[in-house]
């Protein structure tokens, strides 16, 4: 399992000291539609059929021998069965194909307005997974098998078009570079 160093902040919480200081996004987007978004391109999974790979969000200190969405506080959509877990590990909810595939691009979407939790197959939304989840989230992925995986936090265009420039890097450095300016 796999969990970046910083969390999903809530946009909300971006305070200004200073008049003459402004944030500047990318997005054209009202404050209230600004999501968090990830993707993962999978370049090899010998053993497609035993592995299951799974994308998601999970607290801090969350377990590394447990996949996202298999224990508490935490969401992750499965390779294996296109099922989405959120704290639970057996039977999760049907939502998708199957996938895991080389090739396959799968990415994950949290709102922190709404709390909303949403994934993408190969560039298209597969439409909301979980609402009203409000947890200091870590982007988390996961194998129970050999595969590797390109992540993508927004360091190149995303799949999913319309998440381009609404990153986990960006909206992270930018919230960085407002506290460093905070006198």
């Amino acid at each position: 399992m796999i969990q970046t160093n910083y969390p999903l902040s809530n946009i909300n919480n971006i305070s200004f000291d200073t008049i003459d200081l402004n944030m500047h996004t990318f997005s054209t987007q009202p404050i209230e539609y600004w999501f968090y978004y990830y993707e993962i391109t999978i370049s090899s999974n010998p053993n497609n059929d035993k592995t299951i790979i799974a994308i998601g969000l999970a607290t801090k200190n969350y377990s590394i021998n447990r996949l996202p969405g298999c224990d508490t506080h935490s969401v992750g959509f499965h390779s294996d069965e296109g099922r989405t877990f959120h704290n639970e590990g057996y039977t999760g909810s049907k939502y998708a194909e199957k996938w895991g595939e080389v090739n396959d691009i799968i990415g994950c979407g949290y709102c922190p307005n709404t709390g909303q939790i949403f994934f993408t197959m190969n560039g298209k939304n597969l439409g909301i997974a979980y609402t009203s989840l409000f947890y200091n989230w870590y982007p988390t992925i996961g194998s129970n098998g050999f595969c590797s995986l390109n992540v993508n936090f927004g360091q190149k265009e995303f799949k999913y078009k319309e998440a381009n420039g609404m990153s986990v890097a960006g909206i992270i450095s930018q919230e960085l570079l407002n506290k460093k300016r905070n006198y």
